[in-house]
């Protein structure tokens, strides 16, 4: 009775102070954060026994063996303080390495855990899935990996049942109804009479849910014969049909509409079509509606390749010349891994630009070029990446055999890449770009600087050694991004940026007024769709500033 009033006492009073004593190896701020317990929160005793229960899952899963941690509870003056005494026991390395039951060639080439490290559970657990995945990948999907420790004498034991051999005997794929089954049935990567391999199984289901056509996708295998079995992608449809509608506002003060049509799955034979019409207007009246499509035809060659067609047609009615543009990009993909993708395109762009006040005469002309672009991305998320890299090297030739008004070729990169640092995120991105005339090049085909996704402090197209009214531009591109992106409650964050730019006809940066630097502040709110960004940039070398409003992180 008496023990039964005091825990009932105890509930009801604040803990003012949590210590440790004898963790020598392990910094008390890491083992607060493992625990439930809180300052100025009530006192439980279910509490304390979890957070013995996780200081010595903390420990184990670090190496150590027979750590033992016994709580300490005192009461001063209707206070909570606790003390967890820890005795954190021996950490034993690895001496050897033993694996029983099967042969493994090239052992080492699949283990996390090394001679001479300590016995630190998640690369134990990793190794030991690696192990099994060698055996899933040559046929045996039942293949199992056990562990164990002998800290003793230093051995690390690996227990190998491999099962039996098994071959595919029958591909189902079910929970289809307006999705034709083929469609599903070429994202596999096994035919029956092959035999069972996990990787191409894992890369089937990317490939499957690549296809947007599914909410869900679950895989199981069934037994039929003691060495076959059925492999049965149950999947559950989307709706193919997407409407989106969007209205926004950026700075400087621009209002946009955008509507977005999406067909996912055009007659059920997996066809894509999308239709995007865009409508801005600012406070100067100044106004552009572009429309831009896109068609694609997925997998129609044996070499999996997607082709696409993507027209577009824009208009920009500008206080000094309208500018009208309209063609087509007919490209060809093939995607080598979730990771990396080819594309092949030629682009038939044809501009005409109409001047509003003492300007040359009307500037028109065609662009008829071919494109190759290499696309390697490892972000782990494509909205907020928090770590990986992005590359796109592109060649561009213009012209020549192909004709038009416009003769050059193109060299472009973009890098982009995220590290995480103090708990937030460092992002950087370099882009470069040259233009090497081959005969006659029109304005519209140079490249710009200055604005809110390149030189953030400068105005839109605002630099550059030659101009068309009040654009400016030049045939090399540099431009350097940085930002340390910090997170905030209530999802909000904080960015502080640096940007560095240059534009010329030639590259010197000892004598050239085009090598701009610049330095802001940014704020992120973080929603479903993506991040909405308000940026402050400052010209490091002038005056001024320029306010950005959009939405998605700059990079």
């Amino acid at each position: 009775m008496a023990g039964l009033f005091l825990s009932l006492f105890l509930i009801s009073l604040p803990i003012t102070e949590i210590e440790f004593t004898g963790n020598e190896s392990v910094p008390a701020r890491n083992l607060r954060k493992e625990i439930v317990s809180r300052v100025g929160e009530e006192y439980s005793d279910l509490d304390i026994s979890y957070d013995v229960e996780r200081i010595g899952w903390f420990y184990r899963a670090r190496g150590f063996f027979a750590t033992k941690v016994t709580p300490e509870v005192a009461i001063h003056r209707d206070l909570v303080s606790i003390v967890f005494h820890v005795e954190e026991g021996f950490r034993p390395r690895i001496e050897e390495i033993v694996v029983v039951g099967e042969t493994v060639p090239d052992v080492k080439n699949y283990l996390r855990a090394r001679t001479g490290d300590h016995y630190i559970q998640s690369r134990l657990n990793e190794s030991a899935r690696a192990l099994e995945d060698h055996f899933k990948d040559r046929g045996y999907p039942f293949a199992e990996v056990e562990h164990s420790a002998l800290p003793d004498s230093g051995i690390l034991v690996f227990k190998v049942q491999k099962g039996g051999l098994y071959y595919i005997r029958k591909i189902e794929v079910r929970g289809v109804t307006r999705t034709r089954p083929h469609l599903v049935r070429r994202e596999v990567e096994l035919a029956p009479g092959d035999i069972y391999n996990k990787s191409r199984v894992y890369n089937s289901q990317r490939r499957i849910y690549a296809l947007g056509f599914f909410s869900t996708l679950q895989v199981e295998m069934t037994k039929v014969e003691p060495d076959s079995l059925d492999l049965i992608f149950n999947v559950r449809e989307l709706k193919s049909r997407i409407l989106n509608f969007g209205i926004g506002m950026t700075l400087p003060f621009s209002f946009l509409l955008s509507i977005g049509i999406e067909e996912l799955n055009l007659a059920n034979i997996g066809h894509r079509v999308n239709v995007t019409p865009l409508f801005k207007v600012n406070i100067e009246r100044e106004w552009e509606v572009k429309v831009e499509g896109r068609y694609t035809l997925p997998h129609i060659t044996p070499l999996r390749l997607s082709i696409s067609t993507l027209p577009f047609v824009w208009f920009e009615d500008k206080s000094d010349f309208f500018r009208y543009t309209r063609g087509n990009e007919f490209r060809v993909t093939k995607v080598f891994t979730e990771h990396a993708a080819l594309n092949v395109a030629h682009q038939y762009k044809y501009m005409r630009l109409e001047p509003r006040v003492t300007l040359p005469d009307t500037i028109r002309g065609a662009t008829n070029s071919a494109k190759m672009q290499f696309l390697l991305d490892f972000r782990d998320e494509f909205f907020n990446p928090r770590k990986g890299f992005y590359m796109v090297p592109a060649l561009e030739y213009a012209g020549g055999i192909f004709g038009g008004e416009n003769h050059f070729v193109r060299l472009e990169s973009e890098e982009r890449v995220f590290v995480e640092f103090l708990g937030q995120v460092i992002a950087q991105r370099f882009k470069s770009g040259v233009l090497i005339p081959t005969n006659g090049v029109s304005v519209y085909e140079m490249y710009y600087l200055g604005g809110q996704y390149s030189l953030r402090g400068y105005p839109e197209r605002s630099l550059g050694p030659d101009s068309f009214a009040d654009e400016r531009y030049g045939r090399i591109l540099l431009n350097l991004n940085l930002e340390y992106r910090i997170g905030l409650p209530l999802n909000f964050g904080l960015v502080g940026f640096f940007d560095a730019g240059y534009i010329d006809n030639e590259i010197d940066f000892s004598d050239s007024e085009y090598l701009k630097t610049t330095a802001g502040v940014g704020i992120r709110y973080f929603t479903p769709i993506g991040p909405i960004r308000l940026d402050w940039g400052f010209p490091l070398q002038e005056k001024g500033s320029e306010l950005y409003l959009g939405i998605y992180h700059t990079f």
